[in-house]
């Protein structure tokens, strides 16, 4: 017998890979493209598919509007979209959300945000068109707000009305100004026309008192003109004054290129220039297709005049009536193949240009003084290569990210990676304002995450100096100098681009000769490189110095490459480096010449197979097949893998998954596995192949038949001899076919790969079981892994954003389960009365003289030292009666404070000669449970109003992912869990939806008559988990509970064909072999998708169904039953070997799902509200601070760990591993133990020390690995936070102290307090005499003492106490 195969050792290793490859933060639209996008104050908004999307900062869903043009969903009517989205704030804070459509002729709707209360909608605002543009920009003037937006009304002749056609007298209107009050459109607020040419609008930007659109003519996107585009610049003047007023146009001249594709605006102070990404009418992609070119807000505004393509409404500068239009040429700052989008802004001094491609690529580019471009840096690439969406936009709350749109999906990247610089040499040296070397962890970080980064010698990067203005260096004309007229300026554009032509169309040499190129091969490669491309031309011997130089986009160096081999006069080759995805250009050099002229380059990404359809064939091959993917023109070869021959390039031939052997001499038969070919015995062809001699002959075999077995078939084939030549049969070859993939050979040689990976297991020792059952734990493994990493990825998890009332515990409760965590019995006896005495004026003196001694500081310190010197003073002991001191001196806080200070003191100086880190570390004296009780006090009230929703939220939650699967009723074990030891893995998933119907019941008066609720259960949950669930869909559905208890409902089968009660154990209930029953479930009962469950009331209450015995099981079966074979549901052999490390990424699932609640509970926790620290965490800070100057201890490491083993150690772990501590809630077993990961992760971001983890580590560590060296900096600056805060004076504290007491004045029955502490008085009274004796000023408290003790005594004996 074979050993069992060896642990997954991979998988722990596995898992804290995945812990850090969540990618980037990103939102789906569900089916529909993005039509617009725009950040407001608060977050993100998106529109696709007909509705609108608002998202929180890190794109999460905050709500879905549909919008009143649209129909009842999202995706109706089909081709509506949105072309404008303007967020603004009106006075006193109100959001308002203007947003156009192009429904019912181009609507416009304004709601009020955050609650999307419609305001008012208006037809005929923007473009109905499809491809219509519409621009707009709000303002404010005098105190209200305007509309200036421009749209392409109509098109003329380039375009299908499609039945929103305006009528005759809007036709040529393109700009208007509207009041937000009703957006009427009106003479006196500005009405703009065109003239004969329709225009195309861009974007709608405002600058000062001046309003400025870029636009060109929809002649030009039709290719049919060269005219350049233009910037429109208005006057905004008071609507008593004429309205909006055409000032004219300005032409752009960006390099000839015609169309505008993308607009940014970028400010800093007083200056502004505007970004716009240029692009050639031309339909193949060349090196040069598109180009940035920047221009400034003033300039452009002085150099408008007259207008060509507008009537004009007010006054021009065109005098003696003769009309000069300006052209600015513009050198380009950045030229590229495929640029669509562009977002600047303004770091350090610095203009950032963020760029979109239309290969999906985000682009970074800094530039300089002079406006010129490093090599721009990748961000981020689309792994689809879809075309980014032309709108780039900041993260309002956090201008550390950018959001990329594409497709249907919105991304959130980080605007920099500073950590791949290593060196403070390599981090400052790349000159990204964004990027800047931490002393304190000596990495390259966003200033942002730099702990003393407001200091100079804690961050810096490449800027020290104060701001200053850039210095850009612009180029216009002056004022009073025409630029171009158009007519020159049209001869001018075509001439310069006709010359380069020219020029470039030939290269000298020499004077004598010259030397052409005709074609260079292939000008399509991968990014990876190319080993050959071959130049054809003439003249290449009689050349020298042959170099080819490669140009990307503008900023990078070029790549100068010597020619490898001139083969002749008219050939000769060059070998490419890999390089960015883009299309470059290219050209040829020689003699120190001239550039040949400029060829285009495409680098693309490496070949990718999406599809290969049939993926299954015969050996004999003759199947077509059909390849799907990605950039296969880069392909040089489709080769066949074969692991018994070398790679060959052949057509697609496949192996099936044979064996043959020979029968009687006569015939064959062969044996299969079943597939979904459908074989016919026309399609099969069989020979053998012998050597006969030096010979290799074959024997053909003609089909009989075949027959189709459940588990495989067999083909009976007969063959006649033909000769008599003897065949060896002895040699028998097995052949296992497994998936078929598309792979991409990463060889210089550009090879695309078609590979069969197959899997052989040849072990002899191993029978035909074994080997199938390897064979299955392998397709497990696979498809564990597989959607586990899957679900990593894509599942999410709806926490409900309301919960109804948190219920919290009163302060009593609170107090008592945090003083008394173990010894549950002391709450009932604080809860009641002290039994009444006969002489009451006795029995409150003996507890009054009790109270007065312990109110004397020297006499109560003086008790504590002399009982924690007793041996059998017990941990437990100490912290009881720390316990019983807090509830005695309750209304005494200001008191107990000073004693907590003064006993604290003296702890500092027991430990101080041992080690002093070790201070307030373990709970093993009165003054350190009395601590944990102060603090409790002192934070009840901050606990409830500031940690206890996120704190509840996350109990929720948690209960919410691990009851989303399988949960093992007896050990309650989940599949969804952070706890290693939790985790369930012997079960699969399956999703069942049944329909609960809730009968009326006189318990529950607030109900209908009857509910029907939907509740998700499973085909593996338990009749008492159904139960469970359908009580909580009840609750959050209706906010009020049913009515009735758990073992007070039963769950009874709705059909046709009979009622049927459901019972955990009933009479069909599978016995095991060892006697076990197991327990029914909702797939035992076959109960179907969509089926209907009624809920009643049961006439008699049985125990709870949660409630069995060793003797019962649910999912983790007896060790008889793990090997049983499986009968049914298309399984074969034994049941499914599993191995738990396949399911570890269940926690990393279940880690991500909660991810950011957790997050939230933190932050919470170590952050300052309104830049103030409870009163409590202050004093106590302020205190340690203090004792550690006095004790002139210079570790700062000491004072971090005091504050660290008093707050968070001491009372925050303790809460957030007791929910019910805090809340009327149940903890179950298995929430305290996801609980303590989460608690874990909490201290190790206080810890100092630096956690080194290896792929051994325990998987709680793991988790939270990469979290916390971010916590760890959270927590210093939260430290540092409080530090600095002003120091608060002795009557603040000494007020807020006594307003805590007066809140819980007869919270407690005091006296039970004071009668057990007598107890320990009693229990050591002669040693506690004994030291007061000893002690000097004692005289008196020694008498009170012995008077107490002959109270206390009398009362014995009367049986009071």
């Amino acid at each position: 017998m074979a050993a069992a195969p060896p642990a997954l050792s991979w998988a722990l290793p596995l898992l804290a890979a995945l812990a850090g490859a969540g990618g980037p933060q990103s939102f789906e639209l569900p089916g529909a493209p993005i039509d617009n996008i725009e950040v407001s104050s608060g977050g993100v908004l998106v529109a696709g598919g007909s509705c609108l999307y608002e998202l929180r900062p890190e794109l999460r869903l905050r709500h879905r509007v549909v919008p009143a043009a649209a129909g009842q969903v999202c995706g109706e009517p089909p081709g509506m979209r949105s072309n404008l989205l303007l967020p603004y704030v009106e006075a006193g804070g109100k959001g308002v959300l203007l947003a156009g459509w192009t429904q019912k002729d181009g609507t416009c709707e304004v709601w009020e945000q955050p609650a999307y209360r419609q305001r008012f909608n208006r037809s005929e605002v923007v473009s109905c068109l499809p491809d219509g543009s519409t621009a707009g920009v709000v303002f404010q003037l005098a105190g209200a707000w305007y509309l200036a937006v421009a749209a392409t009304y109509s098109t003329g002749s380039y375009g299908n009305y499609l039945g929103c056609e305006p009528s005759q007298s809007d036709k040529a209107t393109v700009i208007t100004v509207r009041s937000m009050n009703n957006l009427e459109s009106k003479e006196e607020l500005g009405i703009i026309k065109r003239k004969d040419e329709p225009l195309h609008f861009v974007d709608a930007l405002q600058w000062g008192d001046h309003l400025f659109f870029p636009y060109y003519t929809l002649k030009a996107r039709a290719g049919n003109s060269t005219e350049p585009p233009s910037m429109a610049v208005l006057r905004q003047l008071r609507p008593s004054e004429g309205g909006l007023t055409l000032q004219g146009h300005v032409y752009l001249d960006c390099g000839c290129r015609t169309l505008i594709v993308s607009s940014s605006l970028v400010r800093q102070g007083e200056r502004g220039w505007w970004v716009g990404v240029f692009l050639y009418k031309q339909d193949a992609k060349a090196w040069n297709a598109t180009a940035v070119c920047i221009f400034g807000m003033e300039e452009m505004k002085e150099q408008a005049c007259a207008s060509k393509h507008f009537v004009m409404n007010g006054n021009s500068c065109v005098s003696l009536g003769i009309v000069l239009l300006r052209v600015c040429p513009k050198l380009p700052t950045l030229i590229h193949s495929g640029l669509v989008a562009v977002y600047g802004t303004v770091v350090l001094n610095q203009i950032v240009l963020f760029l979109g491609t239309d290969d999906g690529q985000l682009l970074k580019a800094i530039l300089n003084e002079d406006m010129e471009s490093n090599c721009p840096e990748i961000l981020y690439e689309i792994k689809e290569e879809t075309s980014v969406f032309p709108k780039l936009r900041l993260d309002p709350v956090d201008n550390n990210y950018i959001y990329l749109s594409s497709a249907n999906k919105v991304r959130r990247i980080p605007v920099a990676n500073c950590s791949r610089y290593i060196s403070e040499q390599e981090c400052l040296s790349v000159k990204d304002p964004y990027c800047g070397w931490c002393s304190l962890t000596q990495r390259c970080t966003l200033k942002e995450n730099c702990t003393r980064s407001n200091s100079i010698k804690g961050w810096y990067n490449i800027s020290h100096a104060p701001d200053k203005d850039l210095k850009i260096q612009l180029s216009f004309p002056a004022r009073n100098q025409v630029c171009n007229p158009v007519l020159c300026m049209f001869v001018y554009c075509g001439l310069k681009c006709v010359i380069l032509s020219l020029i470039a169309a030939s290269l000298l040499l020499s004077p004598c000769y010259m030397y052409y190129i005709h074609s260079i091969e292939p000008l399509w490669i991968s990014t990876l490189g190319k080993s050959e491309i071959t130049v054809k031309g003439e003249n290449f011997t009689r050349a020298s110095g042959i170099k080819l130089i490669l140009t990307g986009i503008t900023g990078c160096k070029p790549d100068i490459i010597k020619v490898r081999n001139v083969l002749n006069d008219t050939q000769m080759t060059f070998a490419l480096p890999p390089t960015r995805k883009e299309a470059k250009s290219i050209c040829i050099q020689a003699n120190g010449k001239k550039c040949s002229p400029p060829m285009t380059l495409h680098y693309v990404s490496p070949p990718s197979c999406l599809a290969i359809t049939p993926n299954t064939s015969w050996i004999s091959g003759g199947r077509k097949i059909t390849t799907i993917g990605r950039n296969f023109n880069v392909v040089d070869s489709v080769i066949i893998s074969d692991d018994q021959r070398s790679n060959l390039t052949v057509s697609l031939n496949l192996l099936y998954n044979t064996k043959y052997r020979p029968l009687d001499g006569l015939g064959f038969v062969l044996k299969k596995e079943n597939d979904n070919l459908n074989i016919s015995k026309t399609e099969v062809e069989v020979y053998l192949s012998y050597m006969n001699g030096a010979q290799t002959k074959k024997i053909w075999f003609s089909v009989q038949n075949i027959t189709k077995k459940p588990d495989r078939s067999t083909i009976l084939c007969k063959f006649k001899r033909e000769g008599t030549d003897k065949i060896d049969f002895s040699t028998v070859k097995v052949f296992d076919l497994s998936v078929l993939q598309c792979l991409y050979s990463e060889s210089f040689s550009d090879s695309f790969l078609a590979a069969f990976i197959v899997t052989r297991y040849k072990s002899k020792e191993l029978t035909r079981k074994q080997s199938q059952q390897l064979e299955l734990l392998e397709y497990e493994i696979r498809k564990e892994i597989r959607e586990g990493f899957a679900e990593l990825q894509m599942d999410e998890l709806d926490v409900v954003d309301s919960f109804g009332t948190v219920p919290f515990l009163d302060y009593k409760h609170f107090a008592l389960r945090t003083f008394f965590p173990e010894s549950g019995g002391f709450a009932s006896i604080f809860s009641e009365d002290m039994p009444q005495s006969r002489d009451q004026t006795s029995k409150d003196e003996s507890f009054n003289m009790l109270h007065a001694l312990i109110c004397n500081k020297n006499f109560l310190v003086t008790l504590i030292h002399t009982l924690e010197k007793q041996k059998n003073f017990s941990v437990k002991d100490r912290c009881l009666f720390a316990s019983f001191l807090t509830i005695a001196l309750q209304t005494k806080l200001v008191y107990l404070t000073h004693i907590l200070e003064v006993l604290t003191k003296d702890l500092m100086e027991q430990s101080s000669n041992v080690q002093p880190k070790l201070l307030l570390r373990r709970t093993e004296s009165v003054v350190e449970k009395l601590l944990t009780n102060w603090m409790s006090v002192c934070l009840s009230g901050f606990l409830r109003e500031t940690i206890g929703e996120p704190f509840y939220l996350l109990v929720t939650t948690l209960n919410q992912r691990i009851n989303k699967g399988p949960v093992d009723a007896i050990t309650c074990k989940a599949l969804y869990t952070l706890n290693e030891d939790w985790l369930l893995w012997q079960v699969s998933e399956f999703k069942t939806t049944v329909n609960i119907i809730f009968e009326k019941i006189p318990e529950n008066e607030s109900g209908d008559a009857c509910q029907t609720i939907q509740v998700n259960v499973l085909d593996c949950d338990t009749i008492g988990q159904a139960k469970e669930k359908s009580l909580q869909a009840f609750l959050n559905k209706n906010g009020f509970l049913y009515g009735l208890q758990l073992d007070e409902i039963g769950l009874e089968l709705v059909s046709e064909e009979q009622q049927r009660e459901l019972l955990d154990i009933d009479g069909s209930s599978e016995v095991m072999e060892d006697g076990i029953r197991k327990l029914n479930t909702i797939g035992h009962y076959e109960i179907s998708n969509g089926a209907t469950i009624k809920v009643f009331k049961k006439k008699v209450t049985t125990r709870s169904d949660m409630d069995y015995s060793d003797e019962h099981c649910h999912l983790i079966l007896p060790d008889s039953e793990a090997n049983k074979d499986v009968k049914g549901a298309g399984h074969k052999g034994k049941q499914k070997f599993k191995v738990k490390e396949m399911y570890l990424t269940k926690l990393l699932s279940t880690k991500v799902a909660i991810h950011s609640v957790v997050e939230k509970l933190f932050r919470s926790i170590w952050s300052l509200p309104n830049n103030k620290a409870p009163v409590a965490i202050k004093y106590f800070f302020d205190f340690l601070d203090a004792q550690a100057e006095s004790k002139k201890i210079t570790d700062p490491d000491v004072v971090h760990i005091w504050k660290t083993n008093s707050l968070p150690l001491r009372f925050w772990v303790n809460i957030l591993k007791n929910p019910q501590f805090v809340f009327d809630i149940k903890k179950t077993s298995h929430i305290d133990g996801c609980l303590s990961v989460i608690a874990q992760a909490f201290m190790d971001a206080f810890s100092l020390a630096e956690q080194t983890l290896g792929k051994e580590a325990p998987t709680n560590k793991l988790l939270y690995a990469k979290d916390i060296p971010h916590y760890k900096e959270e927590v210093k600056a939260y430290y540092k936070a409080i530090r600095d805060l002003p120091p608060l004076t002795t009557s603040e504290v000494e007020e807020f102290l006594t307003q805590e007491s007066k809140k819980h004045e007869n919270e407690f029955n005091e006296n039970v307090a004071l009668n057990e502490i007598y107890r320990y008085i009693a229990k050591y009274h002669e040693e506690i005499d004994s030291k007061l004796e000893r002690e000097r000023g004692f005289e008196d408290v020694q008498k009170q003492l012995r008077q107490v003790k002959a109270l206390f005594d009398e009362k014995k004996k009367c049986k009071w106490i």
